[in-house]
């Protein structure tokens, strides 16, 4: 089922809802990689939700997929999908679903977006599961990456300067998407800094402060979230209580091409967010 979420400037955006096979399992709110729509996601939220993990949720970001928003058309940033997006979508969630545990998973950039938004003052989720999920700044990178990681920043951002919008759908990265939200992914891989364009709030210094449970799950040898990288973004939140996995990811497929196959063929990453879940809390996932 599709459930309507609609954030305080009117956007409006679809979840697609995946009910668990267990009584009472945590609601699972996830977050897609920069430019992928939320169905690419269907296998992942579908085996979460067949195992009894949790009561999936796949939510498209701004100006992708189902999303009202458009690149072409509409200026939005990652203030946006922080302070009016995911929040709106947490209150709709619970409000329907009723009050149970809920966690954000986000992949990649849904990670990095999901950890600072939970930094934000206010409701806040029971945990964030982060998949392949580091910063975009080069110099986190390996040291016979970061050349590479560097020239291909500037390029991107680059055209993202030149052109009306961001094509990354035509360009093969990122999909398409609005100039204020390439600057605000601009500023990390330059500065290496999350200061969303617009928000009187440092971000920063909230994550520095926040304290949940958090599973950060990594693909062997992933080069758009290396180990570097998801531990940079980890070292934000020296509150929180940090779990690590890390996985093999889809044999057969390069390491590029696995930081997105998980989802396709998700029991691995299914079973690691499972175990966590149970360590964490049993009686919550309990059959």
């Amino acid at each position: 089922m599709k459930l309507m979420v609609t954030s305080d400037d009117g956007a409006v955006h679809a979840a697609m809802i995946f009910p668990s096979a267990t009584c009472d399992s945590p609601i699972l709110l996830c977050l897609p990689a920069m430019g992928a729509a939320a169905g690419y996601y269907a296998p992942f939220a579908q085996a979460l939700a067949a195992a009894g993990h949790g009561m999936a949720a796949l939510l498209d970001l701004r100006g992708q997929g189902d999303s009202s928003a458009r690149a072409r058309r509409d200026d939005f940033g990652y203030r946006e999908i922080l302070e009016l997006d995911i929040p709106a979508a947490i209150a709709r969630l619970r409000k329907v679903l009723g009050a149970r545990p809920l966690y954000v998973v986000g992949h990649s950039l849904g990670g990095q977006l999901a950890l600072f938004s939970a930094a934000r003052p206010g409701p806040r989720p029971d945990g964030l599961v982060l998949i392949a999920a580091g910063t975009a700044y080069w110099r986190d990178w390996p040291a016979h990456q970061r050349r590479a990681a560097r020239l291909g920043f500037v390029a991107v951002r680059t055209a993202a300067r030149l052109l009306p919008w961001y094509p990354g759908t035509r360009l093969g990265f990122g999909g398409d998407q609005p100039r204020r939200l390439m600057r605000d992914w601009g500023r990390v891989t330059r500065e290496g800094r999350y200061a969303p364009e617009g928000s009187g709030l440092d971000y920063e210094a909230a994550a520095r402060a926040l304290s949940l449970p958090v599973l950060s799950v990594g693909i062997h040898e992933d080069p758009i979230a290396p180990e570097g990288a998801r531990e940079a973004l980890l070292a934000r939140v020296p509150r929180s209580a940090v779990t690590r996995v890390e996985l093999g990811g889809v044999a057969g497929h390069t390491p590029w091409k696995r930081h997105f196959s998980w989802a396709r063929r998700p029991d691995e990453v299914v079973g690691a967010i499972g175990g966590w879940l149970q360590a964490s809390a049993p009686a919550r996932v309990a059959a």
